[in-house]
């Protein structure tokens, strides 16, 4: 009886190792997923940048252009109000001033617009940047949790091949876990039904000893 309870302890042993080292994988996947989105976002966002910034520019100077063109017709349409000598030219130059007017505001609405738009993708420009460095870092220390699979490339694009790599290892040495833990739940099963005689007993380790222990207990008794 000793020996068989021994052996129960032996087999929850194990299984409570194999089950920590399977959370702690499952963990470093779920990290090493999140770097490798991160990752690729953020280097995909860095490659697209200097076409972006250049469309933004372009877009600034666009609008400075047409409030230039705004505030020249501006300038044009109250010099025709100054000229106008009858009541008819009055009121149509009158109406082309407040036209142009209300053209100039629009243009220095978008030129606001542009000059944000530009300020804005500069900034996260800056964050992307900063943040590619933290994933960068955050892929060395990972990677020294990960048997076999080091980061061989600097960068982010270095960074998401590396990821992908350790991901594949991870699955693998998940597989073998799993296989290790049924390996576990098998041996457990047959030396509960060895005693119970119940071939079709199948159990999980943990708890093992217990339930060995009451199937025991009336036989020896």
């Amino acid at each position: 009886m000793e020996s068989l309870l021994t052996f129960a302890d032996e087999l929850e042993r194990r299984d409570a190792a194999v089950a920590q080292s399977l959370d702690d994988v499952e963990r470093l996947q779920s990290d090493i997923d999140e770097l490798r989105a991160n990752a690729a976002a953020t280097a995909s966002f860095l490659a697209a940048l200097p076409d972006a910034l250049a469309e933004r520019v372009e877009d600034e100077r666009a609008a400075a252009a047409a409030r230039e063109r705004a505030q020249t017709a501006v300038r044009e349409a109250e010099e025709m109000l100054e000229r106008a000598d009858k009541e008819d030219q009055r009121v149509q130059a009158a109406r082309a001033v407040e036209t142009a007017r209300d053209d100039l505001h629009t243009a220095e609405f978008w030129v606001v617009q542009a000059r944000d738009a530009r300020a804005d993708i500069e900034r996260e420009g800056t964050a992307r940047r900063s943040e590619g460095e933290r994933l960068v870092l955050r892929a060395t220390e990972l990677a020294a949790r990960v048997r076999d699979v080091a980061v061989s490339s600097p960068g982010l694009d270095g960074t998401v091949e590396w990821a992908s790599r350790a991901r594949g290892a991870l699955i693998l040495e998940h597989s073998k876990l799993v296989r290790e833990r049924e390996e576990i739940v098998r041996e457990a099963s047959e030396l509960l039904a060895s005693v119970s005689g119940d071939p079709l007993a199948a159990v999980a380790a943990s708890g093992l000893r217990d339930r060995l222990f009451r199937a025991i207990g009336p036989s020896s008794s």
